[in-house]
């Protein structure tokens, strides 16, 4: 299995997306950077930290279905919506409801796509959402229900109108608990399918890499910790941040240029994010069971 890099964003974009790492430089190559960060959802919050937002759907997977099983077992149940009562477990799950309907929509599978839209339109109300998922929506689903590039497409773009009016409404504080839900969901997925260790997994190399994109999504938590709830949340993911210190970054030096089947350029050498078979096993157990507890509220 694969991601596809260049939609991935987030450490596509700055290394790509789910991102969100510091970014330097200058002249038009940092221009473009800042361009394409801004479009796989960072923001820009003091000096020249860039800070994860909402993860897009196309940002989290855009890995190939092919070579990524898909597996409805990986599913937040859409039936756990109602039992979300208090504001903390709404932004969460509203975030992992969001990766869910993604997972679905790149794969392919039509009706739990669109399950999984109504039951972020049903969260949608308490959140101040109701004017994103409209009967504009509902009908432009109803017409491309069955057509993975659309499905894909309406998705993206109702990411970027949840991201909007969030921002419109200066709920940033909301939006970094949806971004730690949804990274945390994609991330759990990401880990339970894959089958076997392999230190030459691009995969798993990429799952090491989200050290920085943590790290970035911590620190942007922590930019609103006063408010209720967020407190929680970073406490929740402190055993994930353990585990993911227990990783070396190593240096190397550049050695060669390969191409990958689908045409994208990897480039040997430089910084590397180290990742054992004991560092994989102890991540993977980490997000499962931080994923548990924020789906079950406890």
């Amino acid at each position: 299995m694969k991601f596809n890099y260049k939609a991935f964003g987030m450490v596509a974009a700055a290394s790509a997306l789910l991102s969100l790492q510091a970014c330097s430089g200058s002249g038009s190559e940092n221009k473009n950077q800042n361009q394409g960060q801004e479009e796989s959802g960072f923001a820009q919050v003091e000096e020249p930290t860039t800070f994860y937002l909402l993860p897009s759907p196309e940002d989290i997977f855009a890995f190939s279905a092919e070579k990524l099983k898909f597996s409805s077992q990986l599913l937040n149940p859409s039936e756990n919506a109602g039992n979300y009562q208090d504001s903390k477990s709404q932004e969460v799950n509203f975030g992992v409801y969001c990766a869910d309907m993604a997972y679905c929509a790149v794969n392919g599978q039509y009706q739990d796509a669109a399950k999984y839209l109504k039951t972020l339109k049903e969260l949608s109300s308490k959140l101040g959402l109701e004017a994103v998922f409209n009967q504009k929506l509902s009908s432009r689903v109803d017409q491309h229900i069955e057509d993975k590039d659309s499905l894909k497409a309406i998705a993206n773009d109702t990411y970027i109108d949840i991201k909007k009016a969030l921002e419109s409404q200066g709920k940033n504080a909301t939006i970094a608990q949806i971004s730690a839900g949804g990274w945390l969901e994609c991330m759990y997925i990401i880990t339970n399918s894959i089958e076997s260790f392999s230190d030459t997994d691009l995969n798993i190399q990429q799952i090491a890499d989200e050290k920085n994109v943590f790290e970035s999504l911590m620190a942007y938590l922590g930019q609103y910790k006063s408010r209720p709830g967020i407190e929680e949340t970073i406490n929740q993911l402190k055993p994930l941040e353990e585990a993911y210190n227990k990783l070396s970054v190593v240096f190397t030096e550049q050695t060669s240029n390969t191409t990958t089947s689908d045409g994208a350029i990897v480039i040997g050498g430089g910084k590397k994010i180290e990742i054992s078979e004991e560092n994989f096993n102890l991540l993977k157990k980490r997000m499962a069971e931080i994923r548990t507890a924020l789906i079950t509220n406890k």
